[in-house]
This record gives C-alpha cells, sequence and structure tokens, in this order.
C-alpha cells in the first residue's frame, strides 16, 4: 500500500511548492548510506563498536512525545555505544539563538519552525549534509522531493524532515456523535457548517469544544493553529502565502476575519469547556485533547494536530482507533500542517551518526508504531501506522489539493513569538484585535 502513498504525495507536493510563496529553492546530490565511517571489526558487530561519544540534542519535544522519541533513538544507542543529551523546549526559538549567539550551538538542532534554520544556512553556521557520508544520497532517495526542496537553502542541502503533522484535523468521538444522531464534517463542508454543528451539540446540553493554550514558551500556538486553518480555507493560498512573505500584512481584512472566525468559536458562551479566556489560556494544550474521551465527556470536538492521537491513546490506552476516537477535516478541504526540520552545527562522527540514524525508515517507523507520528520517508510503509486513524492522517497530507506549511512555523522568530502572545491577549481583549494585529505587524 505504500507504493499508492508515494504515488499520491506527488500531487500534494507540488501543492506544496508551487502553490506557497515560501521562496524555497531545491538541489542536492551526493553518495549512498552513511554512519560515521566505522572500522571493519565495528561494523560486522555494532553491538560491539566503541563509544563513540554524545550527541547534543535540542528540540521541543516533552512528555510522551519525548518517550516516542527516545525510543526512536535506542536502537542507535545500542548499536553505537553513543548517547544523546536531549533539552526539550516550547522556547526552541529562544534558545537556538542564544546559544548560537553565545557560541555554543548544539549538535542537533529538530525545531518545528523553518524561518531560523534559514537564516543559519545562509550566515554559514550550519554543516551541509554532503559532509555526513552518505546522508545526502540517502535524503535524496528516501524522502518526496518537495521535502527535499524544503531543507535546501540557495542549492545546499542542510536539513532533512523526520515527523510531519496535518492540521487540518477535528477530533470527536464517534460514539457520542452516533448516539445523538450528529454527522461529522467533510472537507466539503463549510465554516458555516461548522457553527451549526456547534449549536447543535450546546442544544444538546454539552460544550461543542475543548481548548486550551498553555504551552511554555509556545502558549497561544493552538490558537494560531486555528486562524491558519481558518485563513486558508476562508481566504486561500494567496492570502495565506502573501501573510507569510509580508505582502499581506497581519491587519489585512481576511486576516482579521480569519481571527474573528476563531473567536466566534473560542470566545461564544457555552461553547468551550474551559470556559473563559483565562482558563482556556492556562489549560495545557496537551490536557484540552481529553475532554471529549472522558466518560461521560466534557466537550464534543478539539481542534489539534494529527499529534493528538497520541495524547489520546497514551491517556485512554483502551480506546480503539476509529470506534472510541477519530477526526474529521477542518471546513473547506484544505490543510495546514507542520513538520520537524532536523539540521546540525557540525559534521563531527557522531553527528553524523546520529543523522544517518533518526533519518532513517526504520528508526521512523518505531515512532510511527507508537502513535502521533507521521513520517515522510517513503520507505516506512503504510502497514507501520497502528491503526485505522494514523493511516487516514497519512492519507490526508497524501492527497490534500492544497496544503500549506504551518503559518507561524513558516514566518519563525520574533513574529512568531508575538503571533502566539497575540493569541492569549485577543482572548482576554477581544475589542483590541486591531492594536494586537497591528504589533504583529510592527514587529515584522
Amino acid at each position: 500500500m505504500r507504493s499508492g502513498l508515494r504515488s499520491n504525495i506527488l500531487p500534494f507536493l507540488i501543492v506544496v511548492l508551487a502553490g506557497a510563496a515560501l521562496a524555497f529553492v531545491a538541489c542536492g546530490d551526493d553518495d549512498d548510506d552513511a554512519t560515521a565511517t566505522p572500522t571493519d571489526d565495528a561494523a560486522a558487530s555494532p553491538t560491539d563498536a566503541p563509544d563513540i561519544g554524545t550527541v547534543d540534542v535540542l528540540g521541543i519535544w516533552g512528555d510522551d512525545e519525548l518517550i516516542s522519541f527516545e525510543a526512536l533513538v535506542q536502537p542507535w544507542i545500542d548499536s553505537t555505544g553513543g548517547d544523546m543529551a536531549f533539552t526539550g523546549t516550547r522556547e526552541i526559538t529562544a534558545q537556538l539563538t542564544t546559544r548560537v549567539e553565545g557560541n555554543n550551538p548544539p549538535d542537533v538542532a529538530i525545531p518545528a519552525e523553518i524561518g531560523l534554520f534559514q537564516d543559519f544556512a545562509r550566515e554559514g553556521l550550519l554543516a551541509p549534509l554532503s559532509e555526513c557520508p552518505g546522508l545526502e544520497a540517502k535524503i535524496n532517495a528516501e524522502y518526496p522531493q518537495g521535502f527535499v526542496d524544503l531543507g535546501t537553502v540557495d542549492g545546499t542541502l542542510y536539513g532533512f524532515f523526520m515527523k510531519a503533522d496535518t492540521k487540518g484535523t477535528v477530533f470527536y468521538d464517534p460514539a457520542y456523535f452516533d448516539a445523538n444522531g450528529l454527522t461529522p464534517l467533510d472537507e466539503d463542508s463549510t465554516f458555516d457548517d461548522l457553527i451549526a454543528l456547534s449549536d447543535e451539540i450546546l442544544a444538546l446540553g454539552l460544550a461543542p469544544w475543548s481548548i486550551g493554550q498553555f504551552a511554555n514558551g509556545g502558549t497561544g500556538f493552538p490558537g494560531t493553529d486555528f486562524i491558519q486553518q481558518i485563513l486558508l480555507n476562508e481566504a486561500g493560498g494567496d492570502a495565506y502565502d502573501g501573510v507569510i512573505d509580508g505582502t499581506v500584512p497581519f491587519t489585512d481584512a481576511d486576516v482579521k476575519d480569519a481571527w474573528e472566525k476563531f473567536g466566534q468559536i473560542a470566545l461564544t458562551d457555552g461553547y468551550v469547556a474551559q470556559g473563559g479566556a483565562d482558563v482556556i489560556n492556562a489549560t495545557n494544550f496537551q490536557d484540552s485533547v481529553f475532554l471529549p474521551f472522558e466518560d461521560p465527556p466534557e466537550a464534543a470536538m478539539v481542534y489539534m494536530g494529527g499529534f493528538a492521537s497520541g495524547f489520546i491513546t497514551d491517556q485512554f490506552p483502551e480506546a480503539v482507533a476509529g470506534e472510541d476516537y477519530d477526526f474529521f477535516p477542518f471546513p473547506g478541504g484544505a490543510v495546514t500542517g507542520g513538520a520537524n526540520v532536523v539540521y546540525a552545527f557540525n559534521s563531527d562522527a557522531t553527528t553524523c551518526s546520529f543523522l544517518d540514524h533518526i533519518a532513517s525508515a526504520d528508526a521512523q517507523a518505531v515512532w510511527v508504531d507508537l502513535g502521533g507520528f507521521t513520517s515522510v520517508n517513503v520507505n516506512v510503509d503504510s502497514s507501520a501506522y497502528p491503526d485505522v486513524v494514523a493511516r487516514a492522517q497519512a492519507d490526508q497530507l497524501a492527497n490534500a489539493e492544497t496544503f500549506r506549511f504551518d503559518l507561524d512555523d513558516a514566518i519563525g522568530g520574533d513574529v512568531q513569538s508575538t503571533f502566539f502572545v497575540g493569541i492569549t491577549e485577543y482572548l482576554a481583549n477581544p475589542d483590541d484585535l486591531d492594536s494586537i494585529l497591528a504589533d504583529i505587524e510592527a514587529v515584522r
């Protein structure tokens, strides 16, 4: 079935590259397969390999996601004798900037933001993947061209994407919907249909939505995901791309409309189980995912990226995909998504060995099997996905007619941080929207 996924991903990637004015350029070629040039004895018996040292990794994962990532890395530790020192933070943009400016960068960074990645590459701070023997060839052979292009800056391949998430997913409990005669929406539905469904659920006596914004340094990102998804579906790809490249300001009427539609969901009386802005802003985004799946449910729906399925299965280990939890596409059919870009500040033997491992299909299949992970390595077979919901997410990414990279991640930097803060300010003071949007635009 993977061959079908490989063939279907091409139109999706054409849309990513041709439709989004993100100014990513393409190139890349080199040798095959790469770990850090082992001795003959080590190659013959990986478990007898000498200790190659510790790789310093800075990423965004914590809690259950970190456990899954550590499981992905463990075979490398076992086979090489190496080790990983991982720091996970939602304030990765600030920490990366501080460490680079202090001449103390990590060996490897794995953020979900590409603006800073491009800046580092253009400043000559990153190691091209060609400096790791065989790694560039592996990425070209095993990753779709569109994602190779996204990891390429000014003709040189500096990064690869080891994790992707659709953000066009509204999670719900099929049993609750069936018991109450509710019909999940589809890609042909509209935002008005989403409001009508919310009103129908509210009339049944249940809060339609669960929303949480707290994520430490990334607090507010769930709201930006809401807004970007609404903007893409309501205003179209040109407006979305214009916000990224700066030709459409944050003060534009289409952008303001997307914020107000988000507010229509988050601020309508009775719509949100958490109640008012103070509790929404203080509720951990991961905890907000659980409410629709409690017994009895405390909300009917939660909008969150595909990674939320991993939160659900960890919290409710007996939940059956497609029966106890599922998702429907965000109305409008267009899909936004995120991805974690992997790049390195050096090409020493330990770093190259680590990169080669986590880029591989075998390693990524470990996290795929655990759930909450969609690989873009074409050698990860669809049978590796643990359930129908995970496969449906991969299919949504592969078959989307309109796809755009996560808006704030594509912009990055201080604008992204101000965007996050603007969400919490808007929820607390919706009448200040014009000044909030002007502040974000001023930072740009």
